[in-house]
């Protein structure tokens, strides 16, 4: 009798299970909407089980089939997820009606101090915080900060020369290298620290940058739990995986804002402007929303810097070099123009010489298109809205996938040529603007964007101005990408011959 009855219960739940998965995986056909077949339990995510593809690499491979209509639903094992790609609905989404889409669907880990960042945070709180930070990525700012960062452009020039002369062939693995400056680049200017990682490879700051970025069977658990559920990834906590990065970090930032206001010391850093914002009056404010600019909220917009800003800078830019190296015509044109304007700022690189190389920025502009580190946004839906043909209801997710569109050949002809010259301003005119949005668009875009791109574009002016890069015996035609990371990262990295330039 007891068997019969666990039986019986077996039957009912597993049937249970199966009408409610044959009726969930019915959702974008019930709305006409085009998407590709799902598996049983697993949905189109079971990628993320196999680990065979990366992120970015899967969720393109489901769209492609739809290209040319824009947009088509997947399910994230058995939640409906919406893609777009269409630069009318991006528009839409991203700006037009952006109060209904101004969140991004992920849940607020309030006893996580390191989650307390912009890109986290949702509604007034983002807004208020937001409209703290926009005043220290001015242009005035980043002038004042700019001198520091040039200081560790320095020391990778110096640090090239030192790596290439311990191979007879003179290779260099230059994404390593480029990890090391953006660590002490976002080191010195968000956390107010020298890490000098470029020189000690092995210091504190850099172990802690290895341990965020390691793939461990803990961090696979969390992102399975939080792909089927965005709750569920908060039964494991980033401050409990990874609780000595959390540690590090946050007593990081409190010693040195304790430090600062114990002697008085100053800085053109990050950490200075947001100690400053701190200090300011904040009579008024709603204390449900207002955010309050502790060490551990600093801490955190620091550490997305560090995330955000870390291999996606160096990535982006070794790509880019290795395009260069592909083409030496084009090396030496963007090399030119890099010691024609020095010689007009008396060999010094200034923040306004670097503003004056025009082929460096659309160099740096063309790398972000075809590699485009995240390649993706993320926006949740507040409320039920027609955009285009779609009626997306409330509560719905949606990935914006921004790098179709950038390697779409209606959008730019020949899309895996390299060629900096369609951003030319003449060129942008005569396509969509919101086919290439490698910083995001709309209120929601990335703050630190000119930043980012002044980090990128000083480390190819400091290495093109002295050195050659070519392809050496080490050289693979295809970037091999490692499916484990969650955006796209050269699974050995960029290898390339160094040699000076006469």
């Amino acid at each position: 009798m007891e068997l019969t009855t666990i039986l019986a219960a077996a039957a009912t739940l597993l049937g249970g299970l199966y009408l409610f998965y044959t009726y969930r995986f019915t959702y974008w056909k019930r709305r006409g909407v085009p998407f590709p077949k799902p598996l049983p339990l697993v949905g189109n995510f079971g990628f993320v089980v196999t680990g065979k593809k990366t992120f970015s690499s899967a969720l393109k491979e489901m769209a492609l089939p739809f290209k040319e209509t824009g947009y088509c639903g997947v399910y994230q094992w058995s939640q409906p997820l919406l893609l777009v790609w269409d630069p009318e609905m991006i528009k839409q989404i991203t700006c037009k009606d952006f109060s209904s889409f101004h969140d991004r669907g992920i849940p607020e880990h309030k006893h996580d101090a390191l989650s307390q960042h912009l890109f986290n945070m949702s509604g007034n709180k983002w807004r208020n915080l937001r409209n703290k930070l926009s005043p220290t990525f001015t242009s005035g700012k980043l002038k004042l900060m700019f001198p520091l960062m040039r200081d560790i452009g320095v020391e990778l020039r110096t640090q090239i020369a030192v790596e290439a002369k311990k191979s007879d062939t003179h290779e260099v693995n230059i994404s390593t290298l480029l990890s090391r400056y953006a660590t002490d680049v976002i080191g010195s200017v968000a956390f107010g620290i020298q890490c000098n990682c470029l020189r000690d490879n092995d210091n504190e700051f850099q172990k802690m940058s290895r341990s965020v970025f390691r793939t461990s069977r803990t961090q696979f658990i969390r992102f399975v739990l939080e792909s089927i559920h965005p709750k569920l990834g908060g039964l494991l906590p980033f401050w409990l995986i990874f609780s000595d990065v959390h540690r590090f970090f946050v007593n990081l930032m409190k010693d040195t804002v304790e430090y600062r206001e114990k002697n008085n010391v100053e800085r053109n850093d990050f950490v200075q402007l947001m100690m400053q914002l701190r200090k300011a009056d904040l009579a008024g404010m709603d204390p449900e929303n207002h955010v309050e600019l502790n060490p551990g909220v600093m801490a955190a917009q620091g550490f997305i810097f560090f995330i955000a800003g870390l291999d996606n800078i160096s990535n982006t830019v070794a790509f880019a070099l290795s395009k260069l190296a592909a083409n030496p015509e084009l090396q030496d044109k963007v090399a030119n123009e890099v010691r024609d304007v020095l010689r007009q700022h008396d060999g010094e690189l200034t923040y306004e010489a670097l503003k004056k190389m025009d082929l460096v920025n659309r160099t740096t502009l063309e790398a972000l298109r075809i590699w485009n580190p995240i390649g993706l946004m993320v926006r949740k839906c507040n409320a039920t809205t027609r955009v285009g043909d779609l009626t997306i209801e409330k509560g719905q997710l949606i990935f914006i996938m921004a790098q179709i569109a950038a390697m779409d050949e209606n959008n730019f002809p020949d899309p895996t040529r390299f060629d900096p010259d369609r951003h030319l301003p003449e060129v942008k005119e005569t396509r969509h603007p919101y086919t290439f949005l490698p910083f995001g668009e709309g209120p929601r875009n990335c703050i630190a964007e000119r930043f980012a791109l002044l980090e990128m574009k000083l480390a190819l002016a400091m290495l093109l101005r002295d050195f050659v890069f070519s392809n050496g015996p080490s050289h693979k035609e295809e970037v091999e990408l490692d499916p484990k990371a969650f955006f796209p990262m050269p699974k050995d990295g960029i290898v390339l011959q160094v040699t000076a330039r006469a």
